[in-house]
């Protein structure tokens, strides 16, 4: 069979922890996926003119590029460097709510329950202002009761903050952790120009660390992006050798 393919779709790749081989994420959705490999070349120039003579290769370096269009939150704790928290933290919102009369006393009914120690009530100013403050009377469950003099059906902004529900996920980005060492395997088709089939085209990456350096942006034109570079490391293969990536393509000869 013929050793000429064209290639034109993205791998499906499978992200392990280095160390324990454990399956960290899965993604089929890549919009491209790419390898870039570079090295250093030190030339010895001399005799008149300073010509070149020769030169040594040294310091090749290999990177995986990744980059998806929807955010899987196991991949943003891997860049992260920690774990996926589930049901932690505390959670801020902003309401606005209007006061109600209940047989004399003046009160809100907020959306969560409230942390305590953590609402503030304004009075609402223009569009979205706050005015002046409230003062904070019994808080029951959802309910509080307003001391400042109110009027029923004022409009009113509520601040407070309230326990993050138990199935919530959490990602925290800390000065300590760094991303851990993974071993990816991808699997894509390479069309053979001999006879026009799609053949599997199989990628793995030995050692590699996402590099901590990402942007995570949120904006009203364009969905979010997010792009990992992996930085490869050198594993010794069964001779001794250096590798940092394999690609396999099946060609459909096997019997």
């Amino acid at each position: 069979m013929g050793l000429q393919y064209g290639i034109k779709e993205v791998l499906d790749v499978n992200v392990l922890d280095f160390a324990t081989k454990k399956p960290w994420f899965f993604v089929d959705y890549a919009s491209a996926t790419s390898n870039e490999n570079t090295a250093e070349r030190l030339g010895l120039n001399g005799g008149r003119g300073n010509a070149l003579q020769m030169s040594f290769d040294h310091t090749k370096k290999a990177t995986f590029k990744l980059t998806v269009p929807l955010v899987d939150l196991n991949m943003l704790a891997m860049l992260s460097g920690d774990d996926l928290g589930t049901g932690v933290g505390q959670i801020f919102k902003r309401e606005e709510l209007k006061v109600t009369d209940n047989s004399g006393s003046l009160e809100i009914s907020l959306s969560e329950t409230p942390i305590s120690g953590t609402v503030k009530i304004y009075k609402k100013e223009g569009l979205r202002d706050t005015g002046e403050e409230f003062t904070v009377g019994s808080i029951s469950g959802k309910t509080v009761d307003l001391t400042t003099p109110a009027v029923a059906g004022e409009e009113v902004i509520a601040f407070y903050q309230y326990a993050a529900p138990a199935t919530s996920k959490k990602i925290s980005i800390k000065s300590t952790k760094f991303p851990k060492a993974v071993e990816i395997f991808g699997t894509g088709l390479a069309r053979m120009q001999e006879d026009e089939q799609d053949y599997p085209c199989h990628v793995h990456v030995f050692k590699a660390r996402p590099q901590a350096n990402f942007t995570f942006t949120m904006e009203g034109t364009n969905a979010t992006n997010l792009e990992i570079t992996f930085d490869m490391y050198e594993v010794k293969d069964a001779n001794g050798e250096g590798q940092y990536i394999d690609y396999i393509f099946e060609t459909g000869d096997e019997s």
